[in-house]
């Protein structure tokens, strides 16, 4: 008899997977930590190993749960070639990829240039890039903006600016 297959079920799938193996990267780094009097109570690592073990946890029922819905048939399904080709070439993706790009970009030019400048800079090409308003706004808005978080943090919380 087939086994009936709810919608979600492969993502609970995925997710339950995710869920387990990103408890135990966490507890295996919560091991790692140092122990103090061979106790592993006295360990700034016993509270991230018990969080560790908790995402564990769920992801397992998450996983019988899915499994029992069908998710391992579903989730074979999504994640096969053809769905991630789909998924790699849709004009979603390609757009949160170029934005990722920016922002990886700002992030190095806040290093080489004053912040000011390199959040001018960002937000100048990310909008223009979307096509989020004319360009005298865009100019205005970039600007504005940069000034204004450039001013709120040096000045008023007189936090050091890179």
């Amino acid at each position: 008899m087939a086994q009936k297959v709810y919608k979600g079920s492969g993502a609970d799938f995925i997710t339950a997977v995710c869920l387990v193996l990103f408890g135990a990267a966490f507890s295996i780094a919560a091991l790692r930590m140092r122990v103090f009097n061979n106790s592993l109570l006295v360990s700034p690592g016993l509270f991230p190993l018990i969080l560790g073990a908790v995402f564990i946890l769920l992801g397992l029922l998450l996983l019988r749960s899915a499994a029992k819905r069908g998710g391992w048939a579903q989730a074979s399904h999504v994640l096969g070639k053809e769905h991630l080709h789909t998924f790699a070439t849709s004009p979603r993706v390609r757009k949160a990829v170029v934005l990722l790009l920016f922002i990886v970009a700002y992030v190095a030019a806040v290093a080489h240039f004053p912040f000011l400048w390199a959040t001018v800079g960002y937000l100048l090409v990310t909008f223009i890039y979307l096509k989020a308003m004319k360009l005298h706004w865009i100019l205005l808005v970039s600007f504005l903006a940069a000034y204004a978080i450039t001013f709120a943090f040096r000045d008023l919380f007189q936090i050091p600016m890179p």
